[in-house]
């Protein structure tokens, strides 16, 4: 088994038939921003159900390596995997854009993590530009004084602050156009 260090890993349970599998998930819920799912409807190459397993993607402010991580969680170093984007690794858990596999919902995923799963679906697809109109429509057409606190948690909300943050010049002559237009009208 490859030593490696990481701050995100992707670990494979079994607590349905494994207790040190079950305090592993317990223990990682308590201690570690996460996100994780129970596969009970994947199928193997012939079409028969695999054993429920759960798929959990945890994420840590420092970088751990994989074997000190398995020790803490009690389960073999093989049930971790480097996790190398942490985006397609929350996509996995409900086989986003992937039609071949069972499609999950959601709202089966548990944990911190599941809110920037939610991010990265809203943002599925757009490139800077369709996200940049998707920001300058709310601003146009917004009802009344625009405060740029508010519009700033829109954009933390849809997963666009990298989008906000590069522009925030413009955005913010935007605003205050748009609520200069707001008072002329009132």
């Amino acid at each position: 088994m490859e030593k490696f260090r990481s701050k995100k890993f992707c670990i494979l349970l079994y607590p349905e038939e494994d207790l040190t599998h079950k305090k592993a998930l317990n223990y990682i819920k308590l201690n570690y921003d996460y996100a994780a799912i129970v596969h009970d409807q994947d199928v193997n190459e012939q079409g028969e159900l695999k054993k429920s397993h759960t798929h959990v993607v945890i994420s840590m402010p420092n970088a751990k390596w994989n074997t000190a991580l398995a020790k803490e969680l009690g389960i073999a170093e093989n049930y971790l995997e480097r996790c190398r984007s942490l985006d397609n690794a929350l996509e996995y858990l409900i086989h986003f854009n992937d039609d071949s596999k069972h499609q999950y919902t959601l709202e089966q995923v548990k944990g911190n993590l599941k809110k920037k799963l939610e991010k990265i679906m809203l943002n599925d697809g757009k490139d800077e530009e369709d996200k940049v109109q998707e920001l300058v429509d709310f601003i146009m057409s917004y009802k009344g004084y625009l405060r740029v606190t508010d519009f700033s948690y829109y954009c933390l909300s849809l997963g666009m602050w990298g989008v906000y943050r590069r522009s925030s010049s413009i955005f913010s002559k935007l605003i205050e156009e748009h609520n200069k237009y707001v008072r002329e009208v009132q």
